[in-house]
């Protein structure tokens, strides 16, 4: 072999050479970028320009959401508004407020319901197909429950 001459890595008749012509021409087609929404209509842009400390935000929302942390100071908010109000109070401003935690309380609820009666089909169908992990998952449910 002559110096400047390349071996012969053929590969299934297909030469180095034009194995990688072939991929950058399916590279090409590739989009430069792709985004993928999580959460349609939510965005959560973290930067130098709305927090003093980006990278302590982030850390903190990856330990507790923005939900979770407003959901336990809702949470507060209501005990305190109760012991200095009652359950009925007359402010206007605070029984709109309690009556917005009471409509997100019912949709956590009926979250909550929505996946048990899942569970409960999913259970029914392990149980039909008589799937090994029907009674060993039913008897931990019964455990939980007790």
């Amino acid at each position: 072999m002559a110096t400047g001459d390349l071996p012969d890595f053929s590969w299934a008749g297909v030469s180095p050479g034009e194995w990688m012509r072939t991929w950058q021409a399916m590279w090409r087609l590739t989009p430069d970028s792709v985004a993928q929404q999580i959460l349609p209509g939510w965005t959560f842009n973290i930067n130098s320009s709305n927090s003093t400390a980006p990278q302590t935000e982030v850390d903190v929302v990856a330990r507790h959401s923005y939900g979770r942390q407003i959901g336990r100071m809702s949470d507060l908010l209501e005990l305190l508004i109760e012991e200095r109000h009652g359950k009925t109070p007359e402010d206007k401003r605070v029984a709109d407020f309690l009556t917005m935690k009471g409509e997100i309380d019912k949709v956590k609820r009926d979250a909550v319901a929505a996946r048990v009666e899942r569970i409960i089909k999913d259970l029914e169908l392990l149980k039909s197909q008589k799937d090994m992990q029907y009674e060993r998952l039913r008897d931990a449910l019964r455990d939980a429950l007790k």
